[in-house]
């Protein structure tokens, strides 16, 4: 039997489901973006690049996906709920703040895997026929990296960002990772294997690749990391936007 909390939840993360599929152009840079991006790549390296391993040409563009869900829907809706008053006005109670990031998780976990599975029907045919077994491994370690990108944009709710300046954060760390990304590759081997191992992204790359270190405990202790955010962030959360000081 489902508990009144969880059935709430759901029924919420539904609607927020529904708001995040009205919004075309968070479509097109969450999801677009990227596939045209790869192709754009892939046609740059030439023919030889569509006989490599498709799960190896495309795990860095998984990552980045599940660092923009994670950063620019996820954590993103959650400092513009509070700012347009959304959270003062019905999020004032410790359940009620339960039941709303719950709910929050929920749909953009649901959201995740909806683009993920876009991405992968849109660039997998350039690479031989689709696979189920791929598939469902794929989106198992995709949705480990969103939980693992999720954990430091909670946590940067806590902070008193208003809508703008969370919008400058998020953009600044994702510019970062991508640019300590590219520049490893153009660094001597012990440089660049020290600015990877600062770069999250490149740890979203390794486990959709499966090469993070025991990438079994790693993502046990990534769920675990995250479920403590989440009661911090249930306990923490500011309810007040930043313009009301009354």
């Amino acid at each position: 039997m489902h508990s009144p909390m969880t059935i709430r939840a759901v029924r919420l993360a539904g609607i927020l489901i529904k708001e995040q599929l009205k919004e075309p152009i968070a479509l097109f840079w969450i999801l677009l973006s990227p596939s045209a991006i790869f192709y754009l790549l892939a046609f740059s390296k030439g023919s030889t690049y569509f006989q490599q391993d498709y799960s190896s040409a495309a795990a860095w563009f998984y990552a980045y996906l599940s660092l923009s869900i994670a950063f620019f829907g996820f954590s993103f809706y959650i400092i513009g709920r509070r700012e347009s008053g959304f959270m003062r006005s019905f999020i004032y109670t410790l359940h009620a703040k339960t039941v709303f990031l719950l709910a929050q998780f929920l749909a953009y976990s649901v959201i995740a895997l909806i683009y993920c599975m876009i991405f992968y029907i849109m660039t997998r045919p350039a690479f031989g026929s689709y696979s189920a077994d791929e598939a469902l491994t794929i989106f198992l370690r995709f949705y480990s990296c969103l939980v693992l990108f999720c954990i430091p944009g909670l946590l940067l709710t806590f902070l008193p960002l208003n809508f703008q300046t969370a919008n400058t954060i998020f953009s600044i760390a994702s510019f970062l990772m991508l640019a300590l990304g590219i520049s490893q590759t153009a660094l001597p081997g012990t440089v660049g294997t020290s600015i990877s191992a600062l770069n999250i992204l490149e740890l979203g790359k390794n486990i959709m690749l499966d090469e993070a270190p025991s990438s079994r405990l790693l993502i046990i202790s990534i769920f675990i990391i995250f479920g403590l955010a989440m009661t911090q962030a249930r306990k923490h959360l500011r309810i007040n936007p930043i313009w009301s000081r009354y």
